[in-house]
């Protein structure tokens, strides 16, 4: 009998079917993959768009174009060109910048800082017209060292290719090759770009301020711990106390400014000023007093605010903006407004938020006079004078004389002389 091996070929042809497509299926994903890593190796930075931004650096760099100084912590990069013109309100105004780019067909260029870890945070967690999805990703997917350089260019081109170059890295790295460290009373303190640690400061030229959760800012001072606040550009040390020393008001008659003096301006230069066991070592110091709004979500003006007006003596408190410039979270804690929006997160990124709640700043509010303090949630309020008790945490200015050991850790905090 004649056997029937249909069944046995349908079976056969099935599993033959089978395995075809599966191998098709991954010739087809392989090439996908093939296909998308050349797009991109063609979109981003290819040898034309990585040309063109060059021009446009060396066009900025020949004709004396500080972007650095216009960053902020809240808006970290500068719109060099859009939509077929330079920028003229960051000072890029003359026809030629108009005419270079143009042929370039570019469509949106921005400037940023070195470190491109702030830029990434910033379009993460902010919508931004001028930097679209496409822009975002490539921007996202940019990694390079954190190296101390005068910035980095992004551009988007009307082509849908991409480009990124810093801005002249190794000419700035061999006239500045001490950048990452500075000399303090002999002991050299290393100046960082994230974590915890020194950082150059963004507004005052010469001017390093600690920034973190904990940095290594401690220092004993009349045989007690106290913070390093920042380094000046005068070489003098601002320190403030790891604690607070009583819970005491503002005045008890009424005066609402530091410099009338407050009762509390008076405590401190002359009853607190005595039990301090090293007073040599302290500096009669310019303090700035300036009026704010507790609310402020601009710190550049506010800085200028404060330094509008100032006070000389031996011992005050904190300016709020040395609030803000303590935390290292800059977009989401860089300006009072947005500490008062994320005050949960800000308080984990900012080494005075240890101190504890409710302490005075040595500012008042420009609107109702009263003086301005820290709240519980880590942002400032303004209180009334009168019949209102905050904590007190003394600032002094050490001395740019002064000699340090130790290596500021709170188990081993830098000691004078």
């Amino acid at each position: 009998m004649k056997k029937d091996n249909r069944g046995f070929l349908l079976a056969e042809s099935l599993v033959v079917s089978t395995f075809v497509l599966t191998v098709l299926i991954l010739l087809y994903i392989q090439f996908s993959n093939l296909t998308t890593n050349y797009k991109n190796s063609y979109n981003y930075n290819n040898v034309e768009s990585i040309y063109d931004l060059s021009s446009v650096a060396n066009y900025l760099q020949t004709n004396n174009y500080d972007l650095s100084t216009k960053l902020t912590q809240a808006l970290p990069y500068v719109v060099v060109y859009k939509d077929g013109s330079c920028n003229m309100d960051a000072g890029i105004i003359d026809n030629f910048c108009d005419n270079l780019i143009n042929k370039m067909d570019a469509k949106t260029i921005i400037y940023t800082y070195s470190d491109i870890s702030i830029i990434k945070k910033y379009i993460s967690t902010k919508e931004d017209n001028n930097i679209n999805q496409k822009f975002r990703d490539f921007i996202s997917k940019v990694e390079t060292n954190v190296v101390q350089n005068k910035g980095r260019l992004f551009a988007e081109f009307n082509n849908d290719t991409y480009a990124t170059i810093a801005m002249d890295n190794q000419l700035y790295i061999e006239e500045t090759p001490e950048e990452n460290t500075i000399t303090v009373g002999g002991v050299n303190i290393p100046i960082v770009t994230e974590n915890d640690g020194l950082y150059a400061d963004s507004f005052e030229t010469g001017k390093y301020t600690y920034k973190g959760a904990n940095p290594n800012n401690y220092i004993n001072f009349s045989g007690e711990t106290w913070r390093i606040i920042s380094i000046n550009s005068d070489g003098t040390l601002k320190i403030m106390r790891s604690q607070n020393i009583a819970n005491m008001p503002w005045d008890t008659e009424g005066v609402s400014t530091w410099n009338a003096p407050a009762t509390l301006n008076t405590y401190l230069n002359s009853t607190y000023l005595q039990t301090l066991s090293e007073q040599s070592q302290i500096t009669s110091h310019n303090w700035p007093i300036g009026t704010i709004n507790y609310n402020n979500n601009d710190l550049a003006s506010q800085i200028t605010s404060e330094n509008s007006t100032n006070w000389n003596g031996k011992v005050g408190l904190i300016a709020p903006s040395e609030y803000i410039r303590a935390n290292t979270n800059n977009v989401e804690c860089g300006t009072a407004s947005l500490i008062s929006t994320n005050y949960n997160k800000c308080i984990n990124t900012n080494w005075m938020s240890s101190l504890g709640t409710y302490w005075w700043t040595i500012s008042h509010a420009n609107a109702s006079f009263s003086p301005i303090f820290i709240h519980s949630g880590g942002f400032y309020y303004d209180t009334d004078v009168l019949g209102s008790s905050r904590n007190v945490v003394p600032v002094v200015y050490l001395n740019s004389n002064i000699t340090l050991t130790g290596s500021g850790t709170q188990t081993d905090p830098y000691k004078i002389g």
